[in-house]
């Protein structure tokens, strides 16, 4: 199995997945060995997804997803970018075109559909790592037709926001994420979602935040 950041269980590049140094190739396609060539595999994995019936077991779910995971040599980056697109388009169907313009609405529809998908993101995150996939797709859902009204708003910051809120996204896994967007990975649409102000606030919130909580920690440590 290839895995995502390389490591002990080999390395290697993805669609949207792949090493920590190779970053996650946002919307760039790279041949990967033993992926069957022309197969679109996170949008398998996304269809995968949407054909899962909320009365049954996700585990039944991510059974079917590990085996085609395996069959494409593909990572758990590529599984919960997939997860992501099919959770962004159950939220369109649900809001339409009119809805899709409000960050609002959008944010409350993604809450909702998100409470469904959590133990599956669990399943599929055995690394801080692999939750980047989360994010990639968190990109690909503002880069959607009909998403520019909500990207212009600042929408992906505050998706980013809200799957960090709801325990979905660690911060271990946004600076995994930040790190290779700082280092220019990502191709043109990541890049540009990187630069936008609102999110650079956010990421610095974040890391201030992180550094009081370390800051508690090691108080605490030295009065005991």
């Amino acid at each position: 199995e290839r895995s995502v950041g390389g490591g002990d269980e080999g390395e290697g590049e993805g669609e949207w997945g792949g090493s920590e140094n190779d970053g996650d190739m946002f919307f760039e396609e790279a041949h990967v060995v033993g992926r069957q060539k022309g197969v679109d595999v996170v949008k398998e994995l996304r269809d995968l997804c949407l054909e899962h019936d909320h009365n049954s077991s996700f585990q039944n779910l991510a059974i079917e997803l590990n085996s085609f995971k395996f069959s494409q040599n593909a990572t758990y980056e590529d599984v919960n970018c997939g997860a992501v697109l099919a959770v962004a388009e159950r939220v369109k169907e649900g809001l339409g075109d009119e809805g899709l313009s409000s960050v609002a609405k959008v944010l409350s529809a993604l809450k909702k559909e998100l409470v469904l998908w959590t133990e599956l993101f669990e399943k599929c995150t055995p690394r801080k790592a692999d939750e980047c996939g989360i994010i990639v797709g968190a990109e690909r859902l503002v880069c959607l037709p009909g998403m520019e009204k909500f990207r212009a708003g600042g929408g992906f910051r505050f998706i980013l926001q809200t799957l960090n809120d709801e325990d979905i996204l660690s911060e271990e896994a946004i600076e995994v994420w930040k790190g290779r967007r700082e280092k220019g990975e990502g191709g043109k649409d990541g890049l540009e979602l990187f630069a936008d102000q609102s999110l650079k606030d956010f990421l610095e919130w974040l890391e201030e935040e992180s550094d009081e909580s370390d800051g508690s920690e090691d108080e605490e440590e030295e009065e005991d």
